[in-house]
């Protein structure tokens, strides 16, 4: 397998969740990271917000290293640290789409301006690897950093979700965005650089 940086922010390394099935230590994060309610109550999902064990992640890996799906470990090259988790799933050959997403699992890496970097190599990596032609996304109302990071990066809003998701408590909207291939290419400059391991 390989794994992939942009040249020109070599800090973030994409690694297939392939590469790392055998690492105990790893393992122990992402779960660590999964049970940590700040960080994933956001996504508002079910799932991640109840309790999980070590079935969870051996599921992971094998949803995450299936041929719909491509899973990556998120390395933050400046401190040798996995710090997250990045995917595409749901990839469609005949639509030629797939839907993403990341999760920057260590709050010690929150707020320092990293997702767009992340999305910027995962996006990349789908358009001009995978040749998809659009990659769909997602996230709370609430979730300000992400709104901005989609902007950023030059997704479109695409739709919402009236009250679809159940936050502390509270039921919020849960907002839709897209990007095509050519839209992303436009508003981003990336030197795709993939690495074996």
């Amino acid at each position: 397998m390989m794994s992939i940086r942009n040249s020109l922010s070599p800090d973030i390394e994409l690694v297939p969740f392939a590469d790392m099935r055998d690492n105990a230590a790893l393992k122990v994060a992402y779960l660590s990271w999964l049970n940590d309610m700040d960080v994933v109550r956001s996504i508002a999902s079910p799932v991640l917000l109840a309790p999980k064990g070590p079935e969870f992640i051996e599921d992971s890996f094998k949803r995450f290293t299936c041929p719909e799906c491509r899973g990556f470990f998120i390395r933050f090259a400046l401190d040798n640290a996995f710090i997250g988790t990045a995917k595409l799933d749901g990839i469609s050959e005949y639509t030629r789409s797939a839907w993403d997403g990341i999760m920057i699992g260590d709050r010690r890496y929150h707020g320092r301006g990293l997702a767009p970097k992340v999305y910027r190599l995962l996006l990349a990596y789908a358009f001009n690897v995978l040749s998809l032609r659009r990659v769909n996304s997602g996230c709370n109302e609430r979730n300000i950093p992400m709104i901005k990071t989609f902007q950023h990066i030059g997704y479109t809003l695409e739709g919402r979700l009236r009250q679809a998701d159940y936050i502390d408590g509270e039921y919020s909207d849960h907002l839709y965005f897209g990007i095509l291939s050519e839209e992303f290419r436009a508003a981003n400059d990336v030197e795709l650089m993939t690495e074996e391991r």
